[in-house]
């Protein structure tokens, strides 16, 4: 059992580790596969997407070049061995539009090399695409849909819906990273979003560089490391226009986390979190097998939640990425995120003290967050202006930060109030794939066969773009 006297190791910024290092040190570190014999680590990056229903916008496209360029340069130093590019984008009815994935395979095919070379070969051999038609070549870069109705087939020829209790793939980001354990084959799981910007290669050796330099040959002493960054959002619709980002993170999660810890004694060594909502992450595969999902926008929070009860404060550790220029969305938008997040907090809290809060501690708790993103504030607008002095074009308003406190203070009254039912998410949550393997048959094959669809699907969209003939 670990000792919640345990805190979150702050490692700084990603700069301390240089490149060349973190190169070596995977090469020089070995892990015991399923066989029993020493084998070396592996690493599998994971970038989820979802684009609207009109398609990849070119701001989105180049900096998804961006992203891959600097991957190419991973995969040729020998640093990742696989990469999972998950989509998510439904067309104006519902369904999967595969034509973002088809674009994908296309920048893929520009930016790795290795990528490049596997395509060509199997335009070179007959015999090679057809083994590749059969999910049979396993490709560098897979690209798979969430809702490819092939991977729902499967999902339920094997007995998995059965388990989890519904029928299909639901909507949301946690689907994606719950299909994502069994997708891929990593004994580290490293994930990044679509939508960075100044994306750097560096960015994923300092996320995972803390697990492999802790590795044990059977398991790491640090298990997650999170990112923290000052994130710089830019709109789709005016690019040149900067704003100080993270609005949901920086306004809500943070200083309702610090106020948790704070009136509840609960989770302690989390208040230190720097931006608790980050997607940028790496996880031993060990942990995440025995992580639940649940669909919602509080997937990130509640993973972080459940690694601190799996393993403690001191296997998790915190990863500065400096300045994340990042394509961000409207305040409006993401009201509804606020609401998933602080309706999933209040069950958790609910569920860990065995009662609902009375009437004393949800006032305690309203003034505590109020004092906590008050302070913040006041560091936000010294942050925004030290900020100016390198981006010229930031946008930053501590009255505007105060006036989204207000909205985002009454989304916390109305799920503390229960007056929010109408906004309330449909909660669901996926379980782990350990407790899956355990209750279904032949979860190995089902592992095998999943992989071999999501090779079929990188198959048909390299197809359908023409890059196959």
């Amino acid at each position: 059992m670990f000792s919640k006297e345990g805190k979150v190791l702050d490692l700084g910024s990603y700069r301390r580790f240089t490149f060349e290092e973190c190169i070596q040190e995977k090469f020089n570190t070995f892990v015991l596969d399923e066989g029993g014999l020493s084998s070396p680590l592996s690493i599998s990056l994971v970038i989820p997407t979802k684009f609207e229903p009109e398609g990849i916008l070119e701001i989105e496209e180049t900096t998804l070049h961006r992203i891959l360029a600097e991957c190419s340069e991973l995969v040729d130093a020998g640093y990742l061995d696989e990469i999972i590019i998950m989509g998510a984008t439904r067309d104006e009815n519902g369904e999967p539009d595969f034509t973002i994935l088809e674009k994908t395979v296309k920048i893929a095919y520009e930016e790795l090399g290795l990528f490049r070379e596997q395509v060509d070969l199997l335009n070179k051999y007959r015999s090679q695409k057809e083994r590749a038609k059969r999910g049979l070549i396993d490709f560098f870069l897979k690209v798979i849909h969430q809702f490819d109705p092939n991977i729902t087939k499967l999902l339920a020829k094997y007995g998995v819906f059965g388990v989890t209790g519904y029928f299909g793939v639901l909507p949301g980001k946690g689907s994606g990273l719950w299909l994502s354990v069994p997708l891929t084959r990593g004994d580290i799981l490293c994930f990044v979003d679509a939508d960075i910007m100044n994306f750097q290669k560096e960015f994923i050796t300092g996320l995972c560089h803390p697990i492999i330099y802790s590795w044990n040959i059977q398991e790491a002493a640090i298990k997650l490391v999170k990112a923290y960054y000052t994130r710089l959002t830019v709109t789709k619709t005016d690019p040149q226009k900067v704003f100080l980002g993270g609005r949901i993170c920086r306004l809500l999660a943070m200083p309702l986390l610090r106020s948790i810890v704070e009136t509840f004694k609960l989770y302690l060594g989390l208040e230190n979190m720097k931006y608790p909502l980050a997607g940028e992450f790496a996880v031993s595969r060990d942990t995440m097998e025995q992580l639940n999902f649940p669909n919602t926008y509080a997937i990130e929070t509640s993973l972080l939640f459940q690694t601190y009860d799996l393993i403690g404060p001191a296997s998790i550790a915190q990863l500065d990425l400096d300045i994340y220029r990042h394509i961000g969305q409207r305040f409006e938008r993401l009201e509804n995120m606020a609401y998933q997040i602080v309706d999933f907090v209040f069950r958790l809290i609910d569920e860990k003290l065995g009662r609902p809060l009375t009437r004393e501690e949800k006032e305690q708790l309203i003034v505590s967050y109020e004092e906590n993103v008050t302070r913040l504030i006041d560091d936000y607008e010294k942050a925004a202006s030290q900020i100016k002095e390198i981006e010229k074009n930031l946008l930053y308003s501590r009255e505007d930060d105060l006036e989204k406190k207000k909205r985002l203070q009454q989304v916390i009254f109305e799920v503390l109030e229960g007056k929010s039912k109408e906004k309330r998410p449909r909660y669901f949550s996926y379980p782990s794939w350990r407790r899956i393997s355990e209750r279904t048959r032949n979860y190995f094959v089902l592992k095998e066969m999943l992989r071999r669809r999501c090779n079929q699907s990188t198959w048909s969209r390299l197809k359908e773009c023409g890059l196959l003939s």
